[in-house]
């Protein structure tokens, strides 16, 4: 009789464990989803300057909303839904970067080289990429209404999906 109620303590044992480790899971992925709402940290208007090789290239989240970042080296930086809105980045060097569904509306990237970078869905809105270049960059569903792109190079750029109205 004894080995019966040890038993069934240890199966209610487990259960509590489990319901445990359950709501864990569920308050950390509610954690993870609240962060994927908004940047997590703010340095807009902000002026980078000395800008070179060993700056950070982890972007993602952040909000640069009309910082200046003229000739910025920004190469190879991943952005994933970072904020970038009004900036200006012109002459500044994002070849390589990754900018998964960040936010460019406004911002001023003339003369930026944009070779292979990744704007999928993002959102261009309004942009200035006169004479960027474009080759080969992933533009799959970016959002280009208002965007004037005259003099910008797309050889080999991916434009499927791409919606707005642009200047090219």
């Amino acid at each position: 009789m004894e080995e019966k109620s040890l038993f069934k303590l240890l199966i209610i044992a487990v259960a509590l464990l489990a319901v445990s480790a359950i709501g864990n899971i569920v308050l950390y992925t509610s954690f993870i989803d609240a962060q994927d709402q908004s940047p997590i940290y703010q340095v807009s208007g902000s002026t980078v300057v000395n800008n070179n090789e060993n700056t950070p290239k982890e972007l993602s989240y952040l909000d640069y909303s009309g910082t200046m970042m003229e000739g910025a080296d920004l190469s190879n930086a991943a952005g994933y839904k970072a904020v970038f809105t009004g900036a200006d980045l012109r002459n500044a060097d994002l070849h390589g970067a990754r900018f998964t569904l960040a936010d460019f509306s406004g911002a001023d990237l003339s003369n930026t080289d944009l070779i292979g970078v990744k704007f999928d869905y993002a959102n261009l809105k309004g942009a200035n990429l006169q004479d960027a270049d474009l080759r080969y960059a992933d533009l799959r569903g970016a959002e280009l209404d208002n965007a004037d792109l005259t003099g910008a190079i797309i050889e080999g750029a991916d434009i499927r999906w791409v919606t707005g109205n642009f200047t090219r």
